[in-house]
C-alpha cells in the first residue's frame, strides 16, 4: 500500500476519486447520453472547475516557492486543465457521445498524473508547515459527490 496523502491534499484526492467515477461513466457509455451530460454538469459545476482553480492558484504557486515549475509534469498538468475545460464545454453544449468518451479518457489520465506524479512531487518539495498552511484553501468538493459515502466526514461535519 502506498504512502498516505498529506492531510492538506486529501480534499483534492477525494475529489479525484469522484472525477474517476465520472470518467468511468463517460468512457463506458452505459447510461443514456443525456444522463451522462447531466452527471458531467453536476461534477463540473459543483467543484470540478473550482478544483482546477485551487490547483492553479493555490497549490502550484505554493510549490513554486521551493520547486521548479519548469518541469514537463507541471506543463502537462496545466495543458490537461486547458484540454479538459475545452472538452467539458463541448460536451455540455453538444452532448456528443464521442466527446464524452474523449473527456473521460483525458480526465482519467489527468487524475493519474496528479495522484502518481504531481502530488508526490509537491509533498516531497514543500515543508510540513507550508503544506499544513494550504489545508484551509482546498474545498471539500467531494461532499457534493453523489458517490460520497454518508459515513465519511465532510467540510460541514
Amino acid at each position: 500500500m502506498g504512502k498516505r496523502r498529506h492531510e492538506a491534499l486529501q480534499p483534492l484526492s477525494r475529489h479525484h476519486h469522484y472525477a474517476l467515477v465520472v470518467a468511468m461513466h463517460l468512457t463506458r457509455q452505459e447510461q443514456p447520453t443525456e444522463a451522462l451530460v447531466e452527471e458531467l454538469r453536476q461534477f463540473w459545476e459543483r467543484g470540478g472547475q473550482d478544483h482546477f482553480r485551487e490547483e492553479e492558484e493555490i497549490l502550484l504557486p505554493a510549490y513554486a516557492k521551493y520547486g521548479s515549475v519548469d518541469r514537463d509534469e507541471i506543463a502537462q498538468m496545466l495543458l490537461d486543465h486547458v484540454k479538459i475545460r475545452s472538452l467539458v464545454s463541448r460536451a455540455l453544449e453538444d452532448g456528443d457521445a464521442l466527446v464524452l468518451v474523449e473527456l473521460g479518457t483525458a480526465l482519467r489520465a489527468h487524475v493519474q498524473l496528479e495522484e502518481q506524479v504531481i502530488f508526490p512531487l509537491i509533498e516531497e518539495t514543500l515543508q510540513e508547515p507550508d503544506l499544513t498552511r494550504l489545508a484551509p484553501f482546498f474545498e471539500e468538493h467531494r461532499a457534493a459527490s453523489p458517490y460520497a459515502r454518508p459515513d465519511e466526514p465532510t467540510a460541514d461535519a
